[in-house]
């Protein structure tokens, strides 16, 4: 499988009149054709923000470097405000956590739609329309022809996700980014919109990039997953590497906090203590040595990269990894 998106050393900072914040700090990583590389992590982590410095969508006092930026060999980091333009929403597709933030509440659904398949597209009004209403029958909008006429505020919360979905995947992206796409939804709709997504990444042959900081969402649909902490990813493996045999203490305490299936279940709650450190004051040493269990005197010292602690592809930064 070849490599669809490649990121090498990547850093966001936010700059104000007092103060730089740095919040994305020396990530790597590459998402394989047909793959979904899901990424996770407490609010707060930096997970949406690597996904906005990828696509170059930071707000105007973020700055946002890396040492190797490629979409499908092409390098985002040299590409033009015009070809960014193309490869947004057409190249490589964005879904929201809110759907309503997504959609024009004064255009109805077919105009939304049309538009994009028409300027982006390069469709006729006539073939618009007809793939517009196949991509709604696509993602389960009853009476699709009909309700093109419709307003968003006339569909419910999860009506609009599928034809946020619709609308994304209209212009056949090869890199879907799903920032928290089920986090707006209620559980049922969460489930039924995830296997939606999977569906169509299938059917499609799409790589994906899923944020979440749902662990069941993660587990239940990515090849590999990505634990993100204070700016940095601190482990990386297959969904059995990090719910079976997580080697990282963060990632051990997110396993924890996992709500038992069985209400029968007796289950002890070993919640973190503190909070996750300001990006204004970040610890010496392991951004996780104040919070971590296992803490040692190094930890306060030593910056751990990642290491291979396990399987092949495992990688924990934790200088206890290889113990474990």
């Amino acid at each position: 499988m070849g490599t669809v998106l490649q990121v090498a050393g990547l850093r966001t900072h936010f700059q104000s009149a007092e103060h730089r914040i740095t919040a994305v700090d020396g990530v790597s990583f590459e998402i394989a054709q047909n793959e979904v590389l899901g990424l996770v992590g407490e609010s707060g982590s930096g997970k949406s923000i690597t996904a906005l410095s990828i696509l170059k969508l930071l707000p105007s006092n973020g700055v946002s470097s890396a040492d190797v930026m490629q979409f499908q060999g092409d390098s985002l980091l040299t590409a033009s405000p015009q070809r960014l333009r193309e490869i947004r929403g057409k190249e490589i597709g964005l879904i929201f956590q809110n759907p309503l933030a997504a959609l024009n509440p004064v255009l109805t659904v077919g105009e939304q739609l049309l538009e994009t398949l028409t300027l982006r597209g390069g469709l006729s009004k006539r073939e618009a329309k007809e793939k517009a209403i196949a991509l709604l029958d696509q993602v389960n909008i009853p009476d699709a022809a009909r309700r093109l006429g419709d307003y968003p505020h006339q569909f419910s919360l999860g009506m609009c996700q599928r034809i946020v979905i619709a609308l994304t995947l209209s212009l056949t992206p090869k890199l879907l980014i799903a920032d928290e796409p089920t986090a707006s939804l209620d559980v049922t709709v969460q489930a039924q919109v995830m296997a939606l997504l999977k569906d169509l990444q299938r059917q499609h042959q799409m790589s994906m990039l899923l944020i979440s900081h749902d662990l069941g969402v993660i587990a239940q649909n990515c090849d590999r997953v990505m634990v993100m902490y204070l700016g940095r990813i601190v482990e990386i493996g297959t969904p059995e590497d990090i719910f079976l045999t997580p080697k990282h203490p963060y990632t051990q305490a997110l396993i924890r906090a996992i709500p038992a299936t069985d209400p029968r279940q007796k289950q002890v709650f070993d919640a973190l203590k503190g909070e996750i450190p300001s990006p204004l004051a970040i610890p010496s040493g392991c951004r996780f040595h104040t919070r971590c269990p296992m803490a040692e005197p190094r930890c306060r010292q030593e910056d751990p990269a990642l290491r291979a602690c396990g399987k092949a592809g495992h990688l924990a930064a934790c200088v206890l990894a290889g113990g474990f």
